[in-house]
């Protein structure tokens, strides 16, 4: 996908997890998406699940001598417009997700993705745009990547698109 082809103001974001922690070390980047969400130019959603992963930092995780775990949740809270709760369709959709995913020969357990593709199923099923994701050996891989179109085409819903932490910045 060619990033010039990207309005901020027509897009709808969902931060993957490990964004966060990208974020809350990259000031510079950080704030440009502040800037840009002052000016309403930018919409992010988050999801139950990306804050779930969150509350798992351990508690002693430090960055720059504040408690990790608590700067990536009130970034969290910061940046989001809404949270997208998990639903019985959303785990089944992730589970379809899973079956296509193993037909393609993926080798990951369904603990092991379980996260990933409920985080593209709520996107898909709110029909949000972009996920920002620097997960290119799960969430973004080939075989999940033609799972998601597969299984959304049947369920006649829209397949987000996946850009990198650094195509976000650049876009911003």
């Amino acid at each position: 996908m060619s990033l010039k082809y990207i309005s901020l103001s027509e897009q709808r974001f969902l931060l993957d997890t490990n964004i966060y922690g990208l974020l809350a070390e990259k000031t510079q980047v950080r704030q440009k998406l502040e800037e840009n969400l002052e000016k309403k130019k930018i919409l992010i959603y988050g999801a139950n699940v990306i804050r779930r992963e969150l509350r798992k930092v351990p508690k002693d995780s430090r960055l720059e001598g504040k408690k990790l775990r608590l700067v990536l949740l009130q970034l969290y809270d910061k940046v989001i417009k809404k949270e997208l709760i998990t639903t019985d369709l959303a785990i089944s959709l992730a589970k379809k997700y899973f079956n296509e995913y193993r037909k393609f020969g993926g080798i990951n357990s369904y603990n092991k993705l379980k996260n990933d593709f409920l985080i593209v199923a709520l996107s898909s099923l709110y029909a949000l745009d972009i996920i920002v994701t620097e997960d290119n050996k799960t969430m973004a891989s080939k075989r999940a990547n033609q799972s998601y179109l597969i299984v959304n085409t049947k369920n006649k819903l829209r397949t987000p698109k996946f850009i990198s932490f650094k195509d976000f910045y650049l876009i911003l």
